[in-house]
């Protein structure tokens, strides 16, 4: 089955290949995202979208009310008087149901997921805001039908954050289906929705076998990284076959609480075999690539909250062209970055660290 596809490696290239698509749509814009904001990145996507649905395309938007809780009312009004069928996921409002309220409050949607005309989609860790605007990050665009799997996991979201399910039964049902099986030898779309009483975590166990089969060389790309211990035990396995597992997250995230919980795990994870790579820059990609053989974008973090609470979307690939690619793309970084071994972590062993890896240890599987 014939398709292409483009990486981008910086936001800035992300939003301009998002807004040539949408400026191109021919009859449909579907886009499912955390984080949107009609500040000076997101409002020419606001001006696309209601420009789109004027003129008749199908547009349907749904945002986190969390990721996207600083999108104006008015924004919010002038799509929804465009046409644009826009939901908000999980909107915080307190329910009569109110103890089903709090358990679903917790279940937010991460996915960045933009689907133009049914064939075309971005797919990966860019969100829109200006806070973003200099950051590197990783988007994959595909192109073909080999991207239809994708409609039916837009479906099933738009339904969840509260459309008509008759808006969307043709993505549930399409009448043109491509062999799965043939899709699957070259494209995997991995897709996370939590549901209640499970433990299912679909990213868990693609890491599971990205390490498992990995020969020569594992790299991990993560802004935010809380690894669990069986992550930690396939590291270890991995190094003892002779492994090369390198690990790269920036030195400074945006998020201070996220650099302390990582800083707590550099010597764990050094002794189970990881190499550590600071990124100078922020680097919001989420990315894996093993040996030249499978590589992984997508919009989870190494995180219990990736795994578990979030709605979170990826693309495995098999592709020995875009595989490479990727490990270009990863090797550049590694380049510029900075070892563990030439940083000063410190070694502050105070009551007051020994307090705060305490508290952080009792909440990190809600990060």
């Amino acid at each position: 089955m014939e398709f292409s596809h483009k990486f981008y490696n910086t936001t800035a290239l992300a939003w301009e290949g998002m807004r040539q698509a949408i400026l191109d749509a021919k009859s449909s814009v579907y886009w499912e995202i955390f984080a949107l904001v009609d500040d000076l990145a997101g409002k020419p996507f606001i001006d696309l979208l209601c420009a789109k649905a004027q003129a008749g395309l199908d547009v349907k938007l749904i945002t986190d009310a969390i990721g996207s809780f600083y999108l104006s009312k008015d924004a919010i009004n002038r799509l929804k008087k465009s046409g644009v069928k826009f939901f908000m996921f999980n909107n915080l409002r307190p329910e009569l149901a109110l103890q089903n309220w709090l358990r679903r409050v917790w279940h937010r949607t991460h996915r960045k997921v933009l689907i133009i005309d049914r064939e075309v989609v971005f797919i990966g860790g860019v969100n829109v805001a200006q806070y973003a605007a200099l950051w590197h990050d990783l988007h994959l665009r595909l192109t073909g039908k080999i991207v239809i799997p994708i409609l039916f996991s837009f479906a099933k979201s738009y339904i969840k954050a509260g459309g008509d399910k008759k808006d969307v039964a043709d993505l549930l049902r399409p009448k043109i289906f491509p062999n799965l099986e043939e899709i699957k030898e070259k494209i995997n779309f991995i897709f996370h929705s939590p549901w209640r009483d499970t433990v299912r975590s679909p990213f868990k166990n693609f890491y599971k076998q990205a390490l498992g089969t990995a020969k020569e060389k594992f790299n991990l790309l993560t802004p935010y990284y809380v690894p669990d211990r069986h992550f930690l035990e396939l590291v270890s396995q991995a190094k003892k076959r002779g492994v090369n597992v390198n690990i790269m997250i920036p030195w400074r995230t945006d998020e201070r609480v996220m650099r302390y919980f990582a800083s707590m795990l550099y010597g764990v994870s050094s002794k189970a075999g990881a190499v550590f790579y600071f990124l100078k820059n922020m680097n919001h990609g989420k990315a894996v690539s093993v040996d030249n053989k499978l590589g992984m974008v997508g919009s989870a973090n190494l995180t219990p909250r990736s795994f578990y609470i979030n709605h979170e979307a990826g693309v495995t690939f098999s592709d020995e062209h875009m595989v490479e690619e990727l490990n270009n793309i990863l090797d550049d970084w590694k380049k510029e970055a900075m070892p563990l071994s030439e940083i000063n972590i410190g070694k502050k062993v105070g009551w007051t660290k020994r307090f705060k890896d305490w508290w952080m240890n009792k909440i990190r599987d809600y990060v």
